[in-house]
């Protein structure tokens, strides 16, 4: 049996020198096009944050990494990149962890439920005549935007002011 190859990523931030931060955001946008164009690319993003701006390469697995790592292609960008930036690239902090599944249903259920109550006391008598499909629609038209910009927001506020 043979080991499946899993994706391999590379995240690196870089500080850009003083006036610099255009010209270094737009070199990370040459690097991310270069490397996507590398055999065994998977994908790339640029983030501008307030450590710098952090370039993230996924490749399909660790060969195509490393192919990355020693081409030619790179190691010009990479001169390219020293008078845009302040120091050595560091690595890039890990992304947050992902909410348990269990936490993103309880969030969205609660920024959902108080519209979902005054829209059947408010709404739903006026609807009920109406086709189901479009009692859905109508429902589904007025409620997903209100948990989505005010619900969900809202309860997320909360709780990160509880923990």
């Amino acid at each position: 049996m043979t080991t499946p190859l899993l994706p391999v990523q590379v995240r690196a931030t870089r500080r850009p020198a003083a006036g610099c931060t255009a010209e270094l955001h737009a070199w990370a946008g040459r690097l991310c096009a270069a490397a996507s164009r590398h055999p065994g690319a998977a994908g790339s993003r640029v983030e501008v944050g307030p450590a710098g701006i952090t370039t993230t390469l996924v490749f399909s697995d660790g060969a195509a990494a490393a192919g990355w790592e020693q081409s030619s292609q790179r190691a010009a960008l990479l001169v390219e990149a020293v008078p845009l930036t302040e120091g050595e690239p560091v690595p890039a902090p890990p992304p947050p962890p992902v909410a348990p599944r269990w936490r993103t249903a309880l969030v969205v259920w609660a920024g959902l439920f108080p519209f979902s109550v005054v829209y059947g006391l408010l709404v739903g008598p006026h609807v009920s005549a109406l086709p189901i499909v479009l009692q859905s629609l109508a429902s589904s038209a007025v409620l997903v935007p209100l948990a989505v910009f005010v619900g969900i927001p809202t309860v997320t506020v909360v709780l990160r002011r509880l923990s």
